[in-house]
């Protein structure tokens, strides 16, 4: 029994999750805006899921500034713009940054390995042509890395929290070319290495600043912020 309730646990866990993505898309695309109502039975509908996944989704999205819940648990598009944007990725920047300055503090050897090895397949990846999305790969293994390594344990349920939409946001956004992602984590990784707590930290939050102005130059291009940053779908 118990090994059949954990399936159905772990099943509906996996369906949520691709609710979550599936609103992420539909908001970052545009076709769900700034005040728009999330329809529940529509969603589990176009799915195929039934109403409860749809729910737990809108409870993590809701925790990352996407959706807004009122009166009678009727979830809306919350309100985002430019601003907003480059204020939750300065946050995410400077949790970031707490961690890979423990990180250079610490200086373990094996973090330090691993790190140097991740950033040589990095050079590699960009030396032999990779695509974008395996470069990104590796450094978002970097960055999990630092954050495993350098994060107590509350830092790392704060980095997960705030992470969330913004980081599947930036990889959706990333236009950078290679030299540029390879150099970002450099940065920080010459950084640990020497044993600069401050120069990790820095370094850390200007790639997370880098991302926000990436994701801000994408939704801008889909029409979802205007030029001037504001929220299209705002008055």
């Amino acid at each position: 029994m118990g090994d059949v309730v954990a399936e159905a646990v772990l099943r509906r866990t996996r369906t949520s999750a691709a609710v979550v993505e599936y609103l992420q898309k539909e908001i970052f695309a545009g076709s769900l805006r700034y005040g728009d109502r999330v329809d529940v039975e529509r969603i589990g509908a176009t799915l195929g899921v039934s109403p409860t996944p749809v729910r737990e989704a809108l409870v993590l999205l809701e925790r990352d500034g996407l959706i807004a819940t009122r009166v009678h648990r009727v979830a809306f598009v919350q309100h985002f713009d430019a601003r907003t944007l480059r204020a939750d990725f300065h946050v995410l920047g400077l949790l970031g940054g707490v961690a890979a300055a423990r990180v250079a503090k610490d200086r373990d050897p094996e973090v330090l390995a691993r790190l140097q090895g991740l950033l040589r397949a990095l050079d590699d990846s960009g030396a032999g042509g990779a695509d974008g999305g395996h470069l990104l790969d590796l450094a978002a293994e970097i960055v999990l890395v630092q954050h495993r390594a350098g994060a107590t344990p509350r830092l790392l349920a704060d980095l997960r929290g705030a992470g969330g939409f913004l980081e599947w946001a930036a990889r959706q956004s990333d236009r950078r070319p290679p030299g540029e992602i390879i150099e970002a984590q450099r940065r920080v990784i010459d950084a640990i290495v020497a044993g600069d707590p401050r120069k990790a930290s820095r370094a850390r939050l200007q790639d997370t600043r880098a991302a926000a102005e990436q994701v801000i130059g994408e939704l801008i291009r889909r029409g979802v912020l205007r030029a001037d940053g504001t929220n299209a779908a705002a008055g």
